[in-house]
């Protein structure tokens, strides 16, 4: 069975000084500590904002983001949220939420003898926003 996160707001619209938030649901079957965030701007490549402790809320920003004090992130029920509380023209991108998810597997190797090999997925679910000039 695929594992996937859930976004609802598909495309989401603000003007500058607005907030918007963006949601990530599903992190239930998550088995890492942590549900990541990342941005990706028109040419760019994907830049990792922060991530947010599963267990407590807690955001972690480590990845030295250049916009990074613009975002704070929340849990929610069975989730978590991306926040921008005044939205700037340099945030329009999609953004993408993620977790790792583990499992394993039994290989059929004779010889090996480590039988169970350990996979971490990561689970990948995203959203464009766009800011209006006005």
């Amino acid at each position: 069975m695929a594992t996937q996160l859930i976004q609802d707001d598909l495309t989401l619209t603000r003007t500058a000084r607005q907030s918007v938030s963006f949601s990530c649901g599903g992190t239930g079957q998550c088995g890492g500590s942590y549900v990541f965030w990342y941005q990706k701007k028109e040419g760019e490549t994907f830049r990792i904002i922060l991530r947010i402790k599963r267990s407590d809320g807690s955001v972690e920003k480590p990845y030295n983001h250049p916009q990074q004090d613009d975002f704070s992130a929340s849990n929610a029920q069975n989730g978590c949220e991306l926040i921008i509380n005044k939205v700037k023209l340099s945030h329009s991108a999609s953004y993408f939420c993620s977790c790792l998810k583990s499992g394993s597997t039994v290989r059929n190797d004779p010889c090996s003898l480590n039988k169970n090999l350990q996979i971490n997925l990561s689970v990948v679910c995203s959203s464009s926003f766009l800011l209006e000039n006005t």
